[in-house]
């Protein structure tokens, strides 16, 4: 199974989100699925504001962020899994994109949220536990 850090908060499109930090990324699960991660474009959103994306069931319902992941499977969408305005990006990924694979969760991390409403969305989130079970059924 692939690593789930306790005390980040995870969406069914397998982002993650340190409300310590602010930081959000994609999972080990989905650096796994996706494959050699070759190209990340995250710039494009800093500055935006975003919204927590909204499920439809196991299906995201709402667009996926301007930012790009690509690796040698597929195109990974990115989603935030909080609302409120990026504040950073980790426009280091550009000259080394396999840091997502390596260390999704520190190095590989993609952009920072200031989060607007971060105890009304938490619900909405999965913790370690939740997540875990959720990766489980699709392992």
């Amino acid at each position: 199974m692939s690593e789930v850090k306790d005390g980040l908060y995870y969406t069914k499109t397998h982002q993650w989100y340190d409300p310590a930090s602010g930081k959000v990324g994609i999972t080990a699960f989905a650096a796994d699925q996706l494959g050699e991660i070759t190209f990340v474009d995250v710039d494009p959103v800093n500055g935006l504001d975003v919204s927590q994306v909204e499920m439809s069931g196991d299906e995201p319902a709402s667009d996926p962020l301007d930012a790009a992941v690509e690796s040698s499977k597929a195109i990974g969408d990115i989603y935030s899994p909080v609302s409120g305005t990026v504040t950073d990006v980790n426009s280091d990924l550009l000259d080394y994109p396999e840091r997502v694979n390596e260390d999704p969760y520190g190095a590989g991390w993609l952009f920072a949220v200031d989060a607007s409403d971060f105890d009304g969305e938490k619900g909405n989130l999965l913790d370690a536990a939740a997540y875990k079970d959720f990766i489980a059924g699709l392992e």
